[in-house]
């Protein structure tokens, strides 16, 4: 089976396993995405929900989180781990919004890798979740996911492998087939456990690159 072929059926399976898929940051807001993008480096998504709220119940505009000491943000962001460091980028990244866009988050990808703290990755995300563009956010459980299912040849590299997905992934179906992978990837193919192939909506086509197999 070709690329092209296996990537065709490995989206359709995902999309019926897993219909309904979204971010699963909460955010009602742009911004507050880019902020949570930011929070989420290693860290779970869960404790980034959480740590917002408080944030979010200080500074709840773009106005007032560009206005607040940046050692204010990083007390209450310190639970997401770097809070110094995504304090500085979170009030950066506000002020350039207050000062530059008018409080709104740009939409194009290119004036989203100009912002503090905002790769490849979170610009993609924002430009497929909020925008509705195609997208392919090349998360830890992507890049492990196309290597072991075959999509792409032991390349590691975000970037080299978001390239080569765009060369297989159709690009309406590319932002949620991201998202299926992360759900694929907590549930069934998981990376701290032996990945449970038997109940796999993948087994017969995936690679299987790097599993086990047993006699």
């Amino acid at each position: 089976m070709t690329k092209e072929k296996l990537a065709k059926e490995i989206v359709n399976r995902l999309k019926k396993e897993y219909p309904d898929v979204g971010c699963t940051l909460d955010y009602d807001q742009a911004w507050k995405l880019l902020v949570s993008v930011r929070l989420a480096a290693q860290c779970t998504d869960a404790r980034v929900n959480v740590v917002v709220q408080d944030l979010y119940a200080e500074y709840p505009d773009v106005n007032a989180l560009a206005d607040a000491p940046v050692e204010e943000i990083e007390r209450i962001v310190k639970p997401c781990g770097l809070g110094h460091s995504k304090a500085k980028d979170i009030s950066g990244c506000m002020k350039i919004l207050r000062d530059q866009y008018g409080g709104k988050v740009p939409d194009d990808f290119d004036a989203l890798l100009k912002l503090p703290g905002v790769g490849r990755k979170s610009a993609n995300l924002i430009i497929g979740d909020v925008f509705g563009k195609p997208a392919i956010v090349t998360d830890t459980h992507c890049i492990r996911l196309v290597n072991r299912m075959g999509l792409v040849d032991g390349i590691k590299e975000p970037k080299k492998v978001e390239m080569a997905l765009w060369k297989l992934i159709p690009g309406e179906e590319s932002n949620d087939f991201c998202h299926r992978l992360v759900f694929h990837g907590r549930d069934v193919c998981t990376a701290r456990t032996k990945p449970h192939c038997e109940r796999c909506c993948l087994k017969d086509v995936c690679a299987k690159v790097g599993v086990e197999q047993e006699l």
